[in-house]
C-alpha cells in the first residue's frame, strides 16, 4: 500500500486536496467529541488535537503539536492536566535508552506545553499508563525487555524511575522469542499490581506495587500466568466491573478470557477465541484491546493484508464468543478506541495514514461503517478527552 507524504505548517497539518473537515465543509455542531491522535511517524508534529461532529459524522483538525519524537502511543492523567507520550527509539547509537515526555494541557483549547522528558530505563518503549492518583506512569519498553515505574511531581514533572523490573525465558517463535519483551504496562483497578503482557515470554507478569515506594516486586502468591506457547500475549483490557481481563495476542491471532482476583493478584484463564475468520490468509497480528462501557461486549484488532477489528460478546462467567468480524478497516489498526458513552468507535490506520469512524449498536455490540474518515501521518494511538 502506497504511503501518502505529508507535511507540517504552523502547528497545522497541511494535506494535499484536503480541507480541515473530512467531508464537505460544515460547522461546528454543539455535538463534539475531542480526542488526540499519537503518531509513529517521524515528522517534527506527531500529536494532533482532532474533533468528531457526532450530528454531522465529520472530522476536523484542530492542532497538532511537536516535541515528542514519534508519539505512538499516550497516556493522560486522571485529571486530565496532563498528557504524556512516548518517544520511539532514537537512530543515535549513543542513545542508551528511550524516554517519555510530559505535557501540560490548557484546560480551555486543549494545546499542549512541552514540561520534560525522562529515561523510560529500557528500549524500543511501546507503552505507558498513568495511575488512578496521577502520582506515577509506567512504561513498557519492548525491545530490552523492561518495565519500568516513573514518579510524577504535582507539576506533571516525570522523575527517575524508582523501579525497573524485567521477565525471564523465550518462546517457541524464533525471530519474535528470543527473550522477554513486555508489550503493555497496567494496573489493575485496585492499584496494587502491575500487569504486564510480555509477547516474547508467553506470560502476563504480575508485579505488586508500593505506591509509598514506587517499588515493583513479582507478585508472591502468583508471579504470573502462562499462556499457550507462542501466542505472544500484547495488550490486555480490564472489564468495568474489574473481576475480568482479556489479552490480546499477536503471533497466535487470540483473545484470551481471564478471571481476576485482585485481592491476591491472581489471573486465571477462562477461554480463548480466535480474533479471525477460518481460512483468514496472510499476516494476522493482532494489536489492540478495548472493553465496551456496559461490558457485554470486547473488541480486538487484527493487522495485516485483511485488517479487521473483531467484536466478543461477554457472559455472565466472563467468557467470550466471537460475533463479528468487521474487514476492510483501515490499513494496519495498531489501535482503536470507544468513545467513553460507548456509541462510537474510531479505528486507527497506521499504514494507510487515516483514522475511520463505526458507529457501535448498543444491544448487540455490533459495528456499522459511517463516511467519516481523515487523513493524517501514520496515527498509533486514540485518546478522548474526558
Amino acid at each position: 500500500m502506497k504511503m501518502k507524504n505529508f507535511t507540517i505548517k504552523s502547528g497545522i497539518m497541511f494535506l494535499s486536496a484536503l480541507t480541515l473537515f473530512s467531508c464537505s465543509g460544515q460547522s461546528q455542531s454543539s455535538e463534539s467529541l475531542k480526542f488526540y491522535v499519537g503518531s509513529s511517524g517521524q515528522q517534527e508534529h506527531s500529536i494532533f488535537l482532532c474533533e468528531l461532529d457526532t450530528e454531522m459524522k465529520t472530522f476536523a483538525i484542530l492542532d497538532s503539536f511537536s516535541g515528542a519524537a514519534g508519539a505512538s502511543y499516550l497516556a493522560a492523567s486522571p485529571d486530565f492536566g496532563h498528557i504524556y507520550a512516548i518517544n520511539q527509539e532514537s537512530s543515535d547509537p549513543e542513545q542508551k535508552y528511550s524516554s517519555v515526555t510530559s505535557f501540560a494541557v490548557d484546560s480551555e483549547n486543549f494545546g499542549l506545553k512541552f514540561i520534560n522528558s525522562q529515561s523510560s530505563m529500557g528500549r524500543g518503549i511501546c507503552h505507558i499508563h498513568s495511575s488512578q492518583d496521577g502520582a506515577y506512569i509506567f512504561a513498557a519498553n519492548y525491545s530490552s525487555g523492561h518495565a519500568s515505574a516513573l514518579p510524577v511531581s504535582e507539576e506533571g514533572k516525570i522523575l527517575t524511575a524508582t523501579s525497573v523490573v524485567i521477565g525471564e525465558g523465550g518462546g517457541p517463535v524464533e525471530n519474535r522469542q528470543s527473550g522477554p519483551h513486555a508489550h503493555q504496562v497496567m494496573l489493575d483497578p485496585s492499584q496494587n499490581f502491575l500487569l504486564v503482557p510480555d509477547l516474547g515470554t508467553d506470560k502476563v507478569m504480575i508485579y505488586a506495587f508500593d505506591p509509598s515506594s514506587g517499588q515493583l516486586s513479582p507478585n508472591p502468591v502468583q508471579p504470573f500466568l502462562s499462556l499457550t506457547p507462542g501466542s505472544g500475549p500484547r495488550h490486555l483490557a480490564f472489564h468495568p466491573e474489574g473481576n475480568y481481563l482479556f489479552v490480546v495476542n499477536e503471533l497466535n491471532s487470540t483473545l484470551t478470557a481471564c478471571r481476576w482476583d485482585s485481592s491476591e493478584g491472581r489471573l486465571l484463564e477462562i477461554n480463548t477465541e480466535n480474533t479471525v475468520e477460518d481460512g483468514h490468509e496472510g499476516m494476522k497480528y493482532p494489536a489492540a484491546v478495548r472493553v465496551h462501557p456496559n461490558g457485554k461486549f470486547v473488541y480486538a484488532s487484527t493487522r495485516g493484508e485483511n485488517s479487521c477489528i473483531s467484536v466478543f460478546s461477554i457472559a455472565e462467567d466472563g467468557s467470550i464468543t466471537r460475533i463479528q468480524v468487521k474487514e476492510q478497516v483501515p490499513f494496519w489498526p495498531r489501535d482503536f478506541n470507544l468513545d467513553p458513552s460507548g456509541r462510537y468507535l474510531i479505528s486507527a490506520g497506521e499504514r494507510s495514514n487515516d483514522i475511520r469512524l463505526y458507529t457501535i449498536d448498543q444491544d448487540s455490540g455490533l459495528l456499522s461503517e459511517t463516511d467519516a474518515s481523515l487523513e493524517l501521518p501514520a496515527p498509533c494511538c486514540i485518546l478522548y478527552i474526558q
